[in-house]
């Protein structure tokens, strides 16, 4: 199946791929990216582009994306990469699928859920992840994953891993319109309406996207095991106009944008 890539390209491909854990993500995620409410690795990519401004890395692993956004930057960046990309649902390959098509970009693609990763080998020069242990339900999982990705790194490769975290505002900006959002995408979930309220309010009071840190040194410690050098980055500048003109913004308490530069692998 291909996708139109648009916000109702995007739902439709939600409407035919996704769970009903992942559909309500899914069928908002592009609106919200399209508005600059909901972080996404646009609002990362000057950070991507000092990491990776002295290497030239010929092989890249993303590691869960919800759209063609990741591939799409690392292409901007380092055209002619053979990039791979693994995610547990569909929906977001299929739109990685249809951009590629239309750009006429070569990307793999495969269906592959963290921690285990299975189905995913080789030696990658780079390894790309955006917000992925804020998705993993325990600090055991968290610590697999990185030790999976370490695993899958060259000798001299580079893991890129990028989040979002509350600032002293203690919460994430539009979180509650973010849930609004999901919960209004739940009822256009193909089940019966029984079903779609159930999904629709279990949205609302579920917080989206829950950092499991408390600050950037904890994420950066998250990567010291698996890692011999691990160098963190910081940006408290509002990376959109809704950003900044969010009251927590306003008030000097917005969230911060985190990267992290992993490199020296303690492979298994």
């Amino acid at each position: 199946m291909t996708a139109s890539l648009t916000i109702r390209g995007a739902w439709s491909a939600a409407r035919e791929n996704c769970a009903p854990g992942c559909f309500c993500y899914h069928a908002s995620w592009r609106l919200f990216r399209q508005a600059g409410l909901k972080g996404n690795p646009r609002w990362h990519t000057a950070f991507y582009q000092r990491a990776l401004a002295e290497r030239q890395p010929s092989t890249a692993l993303v590691c869960g994306s919800s759209d063609e956004t990741m591939p799409q930057i690392l292409t901007e960046l380092q055209p002619g990469m053979q990039i791979t990309v693994a995610d547990a649902c569909p929906t977001p390959l299929t739109l990685i699928n249809t951009w590629a098509k239309e750009t006429g970009t070569q990307v793999f693609t495969l269906r592959s859920e963290a921690p285990e990763l299975a189905g995913v080998s080789g030696s990658f020069d780079l390894i790309v992840t955006d917000g992925l242990l804020s998705l993993l339900p325990s600090p055991a999982d968290r610590e697999a994953v990185i030790t999976r990705l370490a695993g899958l790194l060259s000798e001299d490769g580079l893991l890129l891993y990028t989040s979002r975290i509350a600032g002293r505002a203690g919460y994430l900006e539009y979180d509650r319109i973010g849930r609004a959002g999901q919960a209004l995408a739940a009822t256009t979930w193909p089940a019966t309406s029984a079903e779609r309220m159930v999904l629709a309010r279990q949205r609302l009071r579920h917080p989206s996207r829950p950092s499991p840190f408390a600050s950037p040194d904890q994420i950066a410690d998250a990567f010291r095991n698996g890692f011999g050098q691990v160098r963190l980055f910081t940006r408290s500048a509002p990376p959109t106009v809704a950003l900044a003109l969010h009251p927590a913004f306003l008030i000097g308490r917005g969230s911060v944008c985190v990267g992290i530069a992993a490199t020296q692998s303690r492979r298994p």
